[in-house]
């Protein structure tokens, strides 16, 4: 749990990502986007909004990013199921915990991850932080925000993939923390 983040900017973000969602057709579950909306929906906040978006969102995020006060980046598996369908886009949400404030893109890369459109023969995976309207390129420097990761697999099966992040050169955590890997379940 993300603690110390002020209600009103997070709203807002919220807010743009639930759109955001619905602009790439992947709205999150009824009973979790009814609860979210309500919540949204409350003009003043209680001491609890924040933790209750946190409760709500976070067992949708495939991954977690941190970024620490001197903006290394590290990553870690989050709790979603890592279930994809051939040829077939699915989004899922990232948390962001920055406490650097960063407002750089956030990036995503590695190993078996489709870079720029081309693949390599060992890539099987496409990975696109989305940026389309009304999700942002930049991160927004709050403390904590949620971002849509969408995943395209080339091929079926179990396979993995590694997730790389940075927000710009040299923001890799030391010791490889910035990368996770992710078992992934690919049915046609």
């Amino acid at each position: 749990m993300v603690n110390e983040v002020p209600w009103k900017p997070l709203r807002a973000q919220c807010e743009r990502l639930l759109k955001g969602l619905d602009g790439l057709q992947a709205p999150l579950p009824d009973e979790t986007a009814r609860a979210l909306k309500s919540l949204l929906a409350n003009g003043s906040a209680d001491a609890d909004a924040v933790g209750v978006v946190q409760k709500l969102l976070d067992p949708h995020c495939l991954l977690a990013v941190s970024i620490n006060p001197e903006s290394r980046v590290k990553a870690l598996r989050g709790p979603a199921a890592a279930d994809l369908h051939k040829d077939r886009e699915t989004v899922v949400l990232v948390k962001v915990h920055n406490d650097a404030g960063v407002t750089a893109p956030l990036r995503v890369s590695g190993p078996g991850l489709i870079a720029g459109g081309m693949a390599d023969g060992q890539s099987w995976l496409r990975a696109v932080v989305a940026t389309e309207p009304p999700n942002a390129l930049k991160l927004s420097g709050l403390r904590l925000e949620y971002r849509a990761l969408r995943l395209t697999p080339r091929a079926a099966g179990k396979r993995e993939a590694t997730f790389r992040f940075d927000v710009g050169q040299g923001t890799q955590d030391l010791g490889f923390r910035a990368e996770v890997p992710v078992l992934f379940t690919v049915r046609r």
